[in-house]
């Protein structure tokens, strides 16, 4: 049974967030071949959804052909193993951003502690320090880097 275009999209989107993270040229083009042929059927079988049932049938052998190739174990596996390695490093880059803004208020905490104005300006500087670190960090996770200083 053909999958349904919404199914096929979804997937066609999966490997092309893969695609980047492939190891070679040569499994970047595999994948990326994947992606276009997935959402090649999709929209495809949209528009045989409007046609001939007569029609749709005699074309699902020919979206089954298609999708034989871009949905092989093997292209999955690689799919699957580059995203959850992805998956893995920006877990481990939020952990480390989460930790930075905990050690910003811990030093923030003890700034309030000190009453020489030297050691607790050294010590609210160095809070804004990782604060700004973690913002950059964070920006390039999530791809909307910061550009200003402060």
């Amino acid at each position: 049974m053909v999958p349904l275009p919404h199914e096929l999209r979804e997937m066609a989107e999966r490997i092309r967030a893969a695609v980047p993270k492939a190891p070679t040229d040569e499994m970047k083009q595999v994948l990326a071949g994947h992606a276009l042929r997935l959402t090649q059927v999709a929209e495809q079988l949209e528009r045989t959804n409007e046609m001939d049932v007569l029609v749709y049938g005699a074309n699902i052998e020919r979206y089954e052909r298609l999708l034989a190739g871009a949905l092989d174990e093997k292209s999955r596996s690689v799919v699957e193993t580059l995203l959850s390695e992805e998956n893995a490093a920006s877990d481990k880059t939020r952990r480390q951003i989460e930790a930075w803004r905990r050690r910003a208020e811990e030093l923030r905490a003890t700034a309030d502690q000190f009453t020489v104005p030297s050691v607790q300006g050294m010590l609210q500087r160095t809070a804004a320090n990782l604060d700004m670190l973690a913002d950059h960090a964070e920006g390039l996770l999530t791809g909307n880097p910061r550009t200003e200083t402060g």
